[in-house]
Parts: C-alpha cells; sequence; structure tokens
C-alpha cells in the first residue's frame, strides 16, 4: 500500500483512526507494511553471516548524500502530503461532487448501501486527484533512489488492490459512524467505544488475509535461524507462533521485520531482503525488539491510547464542525452532519487534527519502541555493538536519517532517531 492509498485506507478502515497513520517513521526497525532484496546469498545467511553490499554499507560518502537528499525530500512530503490532502477533499466538498454523490447513491435501496456508494465515490474522486503525486512519490521518487523493485503496472495493480481495501473494510466503520451521527449527541464516544472491536478483528485478519493479498508467506528457509527465533520466543511466553519469510523483494530494496496478530494470528515474519542483508545475532536483536512490543502489551496499550486520541478527535470535530456546514451550507449543498455527503468534511477535520496531534501520539509511540529497545537487549545475548550495527544498516539501506532535526523527530517521528538508538544500546547494561 503506497503512502497516499495507506493514508486513505488507514483512515477509513480504522474509521479516522488516525494514531495508526499519521506521520511516518524514520527510525522504524520493523514496523512497516513491505521490506526487500533478494535470497541470492542464502549460503552466506544460513551460516550466521552477513551478506552486505559494500556499494550500500558501511555507509559510504556516496550513500550518506543520497541520504540526506532522501531524508530532505522524505521531510518535504510530509508537508506536502497534508496540504494537498486536504485540498483534494477541499475540491470535492466545495464543488459539491459530495452532494452529487450522494444524490447518486442514493437511487440504491437501502441506506448501508447509499453509505456505501458514497464512500466508494469519495475515495475512487480522492485517489484520482492525488493519483499524479502519488505516482510520483511513491512510484518515480522509490525508483530513482534505487528502491523499486516494480514495473510500473505491477506498482499501480497493488495501489489499486489497496484502494479497493479501501472501499471493501471503510464500509463497516463508515456506516456505523453515519448511524450513530443521526442516533445520538454523543456519537463521538460510541463510536470509538465501538472502534475498539472492529479494530481488535483487524488486527487478527490483516496478517492472515489482507497481507499475504500484497506478498507471499512461506515457512522460513533458514532452518537454523528459525529454530534461534522459536527458543527465544519461547523463552518469552510467544507460545508456538508462526514463523515466516516474505518475498518483499519483489516490491522494494528497504528491510524490515514484525511480530503480529493476536491469538492463532500470531506469527513472525521476516522480510527475505532483511534476510539477505543481517546477521543472525542482528537479527535476534530485531525479533527480541519486535517480540518486546507483544510480551510488554504495546499492541493493547497502542489501541487504548489509539482509541482515546480517537475519541478526543472526534470531541473536537463535534464541537466545532457545525460552524462549518453552517457557513457553507450553501457551497456544500448539505446543511447537517448526518448527511451522507459530509464524508470529505469529515475527513478534513479528523485529518487536521491528526496532523496537529501527531507529537503526543508519536511521542507515545517513541516511549514504547525504547521499553521495546531495552528489551530486546535484556532477552538476546548480542552486544550492544551487534544491535548497535542492526540500527546502522538500517539506516544505510533504507537511507534513513540517523540524526534528524529535534523539530522534525518530535513532530513525525514515531521511533527514537537512529543515533540515539544506537548510543542506547551500546551503553546498556543488562
Amino acid at each position: 500500500m503506497r503512502s497516499r492509498t495507506n493514508t486513505t485506507l488507514g483512515l477509513m478502515a480504522g474509521l479516522f483512526l488516525a494514531a495508526t497513520v499519521s506521520g511516518s517513521s524514520e527510525g522504524t526497525i520493523a514496523d512497516s507494511i513491505f521490506a526487500t532484496d533478494s535470497l541470492s546469498d542464502s549460503v552466506a545467511v544460513a551460516a550466521g553471516q552477513s551478506s552486505s553490499d559494500p556499494d550500500l554499507y558501511p555507509l559510504t560518502p556516496e550513500r550518506y548524500e543520497k541520504l540526506a537528499s532522501y531524508s530532505r525530500l522524505t521531510n518535504i512530503w510530509r508537508f506536502v502530503e497534508f496540504f494537498v490532502g486536504i485540498a483534494t477533499l477541499a475540491i470535492i466538498l466545495f464543488s459539491g461532487l459530495s452532494a452529487r454523490f450522494r444524490n447518486w447513491a442514493s437511487k440504491l435501496k437501502y441506506k448501508f448501501f447509499v453509505v456505501w456508494g458514497v464512500l466508494a465515490l469519495v475515495l475512487i474522486a480522492d485517489y484520482l486527484l492525488n493519483l499524479p503525486l502519488s505516482i510520483y512519490r511513491s512510484y518515480i521518487v522509490e525508483l530513482n533512489y534505487e528502491f523499486m523493485n516494480q514495473t510500473f503496472m505491477q506498482w499501480w495493480g497493488e495501489d489499486l488492490l489497496a484502494l479497493f481495501l479501501g472501499v471493501l473494510i471503510g464500509i463497516i466503520p463508515a456506516w456505523f459512524f453515519y448511524w450513530l451521527v443521526n442516533q445520538s449527541r454523543k456519537w463521538w464516544f460510541w463510536f470509538s467505544m465501538g472502534a475498539i472491536p472492529f479494530l481488535i478483528f483487524f488486527i487478527v485478519i490483516a496478517p492472515v488475509i489482507i497481507m499475504p493479498l500484497f506478498n507471499e508467506y512461506v515457512p522460513l528457509e533458514d532452518k537454523q535461524l528459525e529454530s534461534k527465533l522459536l527458543s527465544l520466543a519461547d523463552r518469552v511466553g510467544i507460545d508456538q507462533p508462526d514463523v515466516f519469510q516474505v518475498d518483499a523483494s519483489k516490491q522494494t530494496t528497504k528491510v524490515n521485520a514484525m511480530v503480529t496478530g493476536l491469538l492463532g494470528s500470531k506469527r513472525i515474519v521476516l522480510y527475505d531482503n532483511l534476510i539477505a542483508k543481517f546477521t543472525h545475532d542482528e537479527i535476534l536483536y530485531v525479533m527480541g525488539h519486535e517480540m518486546g512490543h507483544y510480551v510488554l502489551n504495546h499492541m493493547w496499550q497502542g489501541l487504548g491510547a489509539a482509541v482515546l486520541f480517537l475519541m478526543l478527535t472526534l470531541w473536537i470535530t463535534s464541537r466545532t464542525i457545525h460552524v462549518i456546514i453552517n457557513r457553507f451550507k450553501s457551497r456544500f449543498r448539505f446543511d447537517r452532519l448526518g448527511d451522507y455527503a459530509s464524508l470529505p468534511l469529515v475527513l478534513i477535520f479528523v485529518s487536521v487534527i491528526m496532523f496537529v496531534g501527531q507529537p503526543i501520539t508519536n511521542g507515545f509511540s517513541r516511549w514504547m519502541e525504547v521499553k521495546a529497545d531495552a528489551y530486546g537487549m535484556d532477552i538476546t545475548d548480542v552486544s550492544g555493538e551487534v544491535a548497535a550495527t542492526a540500527f546502522d544498516k538500517l539506516s544505510a539501506y533504507n537511507l534513513s536519517d540517523p540524526d534528524p532535526h529535534p523539530v522534525a523527530e518530535f513532530w513525525f517521528y514515531d521511533h527514537p532517531a537512529l543515533k540515539k538508538r544506537m548510543a542506547f544500546v551500546r551503553n546498556y547494561e543488562r
């Protein structure tokens, strides 16, 4: 899923669960959707040796220049994406398009399908208006910086699949939202409470049903590494997780991994490029960090924080959005929030509050990342230098700025800067 499509999907699939999509991380050890490179060096990896590309790691002066350039573009794009996203929704709203979408969809027999029709038309219009910029940022830029491993049609096919999933999944929270708005003055509270089971269900089905739509998940080929990971999982009380490797190198050359799912959907996921470029000890630390999130209940804490932030966001929306509706009702062609044509306006309000609130949500996320970094050191036998090397490789392979401007880190980073994390693990006392 790409940046703009992923933002739209995240907004709708969590119905405005913005804490999960606000701000990108430059310091993630493993928490995003894609990863990278091939298994051509499997013999070296099986022996526990890194197959690092000498042109990429250690970081050369030329590679550092590319890192600085990519980081500048990423920081600029955060603002571009936000303001263009608001402008796109405003066009749909002020042009009367959303009202036309409502009129067209109202010909459907049942209210549920009317909401679905408006949702689909708004998301498709938003997608088409943003497509040129999305192609530039998510395909051309990634291609220019040698991350992209797909043809344009392959990339676009997955982008359209993400759009389809947004339309398919988004109807549940969208219908629930408008039903509550038309039933209760405290819709913001009841929607936030109703989001909890929806999110839990989404967390459970995503790794099993949704993510395999984009990549092939197969049992880990390196059985020596699998044994080490299962032993580590058993030591920390993660009972019988599935261990998969993913062919993420078909999409990108970035590295990543994760521990995901709940109940019977628990799985340890390693991207093939991480396996190819990191030693066993480095991978053990990465996965020790990820297991820390699981064992320390960060998923549940993050869920609680997201619901609280969602409740605050929707409460602020409920207290302020009517002023805008009354002011521009003739332009909008609707005069109440419960009108389905208000969807773009709701998304604008939520997006703005999300953007302003990023320091809060990202600050909480950085706190959890520090805890997970420490947990990874506590449960593995790797040295601080090995753990620091894992972060250093992450910076080199993903062009992640290890030392961003403090304001950028404060506002946009949901992980601490890599330079801080490297210093932390080097000086950590178990």
